[in-house]
């Protein structure tokens, strides 16, 4: 077929799309359950920036270059990441 496409129409494609969304409504829906704590481990490259960032509270040193972080939400842990790695 060289450079040649095959495409649907406008029609067919909003078809496609309607059906999809008749199909996905009725089935179960809301979001997954979320776990009670997440744990998130750090390897910096240098053991200074791992020292630096222990100092972050509820952090821990697991190793020379490695700090672990606890959290009870996403955000809390998100929020640990960002001050930990300076994003």
């Amino acid at each position: 077929m060289g450079s040649a496409t095959v495409n649907k129409s406008p029609q067919e494609v909003a078809a496609g799309i309607a059906t999809g969304i008749k199909e996905a409504l009725p089935g179960p829906g809301g979001l997954p359950l979320l776990a009670d704590e997440y744990l998130l481990e750090f390897c910096f490259s240098s053991a200074g920036r791992a020292r630096a960032a222990s100092f972050y509270p509820r952090a821990e040193r697991a190793g020379e270059r490695i700090v672990s972080y606890r959290a009870k939400s996403i955000m809390e842990l998100l929020t640990a990441k960002m001050f930990m790695t300076e994003i």
